[in-house]
């Protein structure tokens, strides 16, 4: 119980992890409640309880572990993290005033000298070395903001576990749509029966069962895709990279430097 409450506490960990974890649950969910929780309070009891037991800490872990295997696979078609990729000087996301600028406050703040644009050229590996090595330090000193950082990072998490959780949430809301239509007796099984009148009155279960998968699977088929991912990626470098200038510096001093009081 104390490890689901830490989970649903960080905010990061409950938008961004528990969250696509449970909107892939929720076209089966609304209707076992609808229908069965009020003549069924065991029903609900046994649901509560596997949600204190574990239940949403493992949707949690399924998303997160789908969402990276799905970031390896984008990196390696993008060629890199959108923060790797906005440093290099050939990439155009920054423009180029920007870009020094940021290089320029890399090397005055975190003591990394970045590699220009004849060095980059020469060797790409290497400046993707540099690149990578800069950003990671920069997350490291800006662990602790909490603001429109933390907001950028948590976008990025969550459409990636979205994207990531796809098939499954489709598969899932076509499950909730066909159910709906059972109970709300548009579909027929025996004998096959095709009802569209009832969508008059569908019913509260039925009806709430509809729309929501309804809405989800429209969400998933149109919205989340690897665009919206990458958009997310660069919102949050561009984000990252604007923190330089509040760093205080945690450059290595040259040796023989005095301070003055």
């Amino acid at each position: 119980m104390t490890t689901i409450f830490e989970l649903v506490k960080d905010p990061y960990e409950r938008k961004a992890r528990v969250i696509p974890g449970l909107l892939v649950a929720l076209p089966l969910l609304v209707p076992l409640l609808c229908v069965y929780g009020a003549k069924h309070p065991v029903l609900t009891s046994v649901i509560g309880l596997l949600g204190g037991c574990g239940a949403i800490y493992a949707l949690a872990s399924v998303a997160r572990g789908r969402g990276k295997m799905l970031e390896e696979a984008l990196v390696k078609k993008w060629g890199g993290m959108p923060t790797t990729i906005a440093l290099r000087h050939r990439d155009k996301f920054l423009d180029s005033i920007s870009k020094q600028r940021y290089h320029t406050a890399i090397a005055g703040k975190l003591g990394i000298v970045m590699p220009t644009a004849e060095e980059e050229s020469a060797d790409h590996d290497k400046a993707d070395d540099i690149y990578i090595g800069a950003t990671k330090r920069l997350r490291e000193l800006t662990r602790t903001n909490k603001q429109l950082l933390l907001k950028e990072n948590i976008a990025y998490g969550f459409h990636r576990n979205m994207l990531a959780m796809k098939s499954v949430g489709i598969v899932s809301c076509i499950f909730g749509i066909t159910y709906g239509l059972l109970i709300a007796r548009i579909l027929q099984v025996n004998p096959p029966h095709w009802m569209p009148v009832n969508f008059a009155d569908p019913g509260l279960a039925a009806g709430l069962t509809l729309l929501i998968s309804l809405a989800l699977l429209a969400a998933w088929l149109l919205y989340f895709d690897e665009n919206a991912v990458k958009r997310m990626g660069f919102v949050y470098a561009e984000r990252l990279f604007e923190c330089l200038p509040s760093l205080t510096s945690s450059a290595p001093r040259k040796k023989g430097a005095t301070s003055t009081n």
